[in-house]
């Protein structure tokens, strides 16, 4: 069922940390406002999409883990229906993230690492964490097949099944590389995890989504989303899954 809806939800995680409301980027004390990372970082801590490690510790430059990345995902696109994960022998029922991962897993965005894994606590790769927020979005992934990634050095590195969704965040200027190249077998840091969501805010637009024919309970919500810097407005569609 396709709904036309206008509604915003804020970003926010709670993974592993203790925020105080309207906490600035600046009140922790890592935050360097001449880095690389300064606008975006400073964008996701004021909005909410970005808590401290402590009340003074910020770590934009720690690895970002799995079930961090899956408790912003779920949070930001209202996801509330949870799939069975008894499967995955690494996530306990007494662990803060095991709704999360249950949430993620029924989205889609998330499968285990094998038949029996998630590895929760383990760091998320980049072209892990490329292939979970293309997935949230529903990106054409045909659409974005002929992508060019020769410029990148490391080509060669991405993984056959990360392919398309890599090619599709490149397609829509989601993610533009580190130095080297994409690094994809890297873990992802906190601040670049940042610095994605806020090139989605500035491209918003411009991207070309799938037509879904989904079965009802296969997600929890799939959205088009036209965004203002970290809070999404979801006007195009939103498809509920009850």
């Amino acid at each position: 069922m396709i709904l036309a809806v206008a509604s915003c939800l804020s970003l926010a995680i709670s993974a592993s940390a203790a925020n105080p409301v309207n906490r600035k980027a600046t009140d922790f004390r890592d935050y360097d406002r001449t880095a690389w990372y300064a606008e975006a970082v400073s964008a996701a801590v004021d909005n909410g999409l970005l808590y401290g490690k402590s009340s003074t510790t910020l770590d934009p430059n720690g690895d970002m883990t799995r079930a961090e990345m899956a408790a912003i995902i779920n949070r930001s696109f209202g996801c509330y229906k949870t799939a069975d994960i008894s499967q995955y022998k690494d996530v306990a029922k007494s662990k803060w993230y095991y709704k999360d991962v249950a949430l993620a897993v029924q989205m889609g965005t998330y499968n285990g690492r094998s038949a029996s894994a998630m590895a929760p606590d383990a760091p998320i790769s980049r072209q892990e964490a490329m292939t979970v927020v293309a997935r949230a979005l529903e990106l054409d992934y045909n659409a974005y097949a002929k992508t060019d990634l020769s410029k990148f050095a490391d080509e060669k590195n991405i993984s056959s099944w990360a392919l398309p969704y890599v090619r599709a965040m490149v397609g829509t200027d989601y993610i533009h590389g580190r130095t080297k190249g994409l690094e994809p077998l890297d873990n992802i840091t906190r601040a670049e995890f940042a610095q994605i969501f806020y090139n989605i805010s500035r491209q918003s637009g411009k991207e070309t989504f799938r037509q879904l024919d989904t079965p009802y309970s296969k997600r929890c919500a799939i959205i088009s989303l036209k965004t203002s810097l970290f809070h999404l407005v979801f006007a195009a569609k939103t498809v509920v899954y009850e």
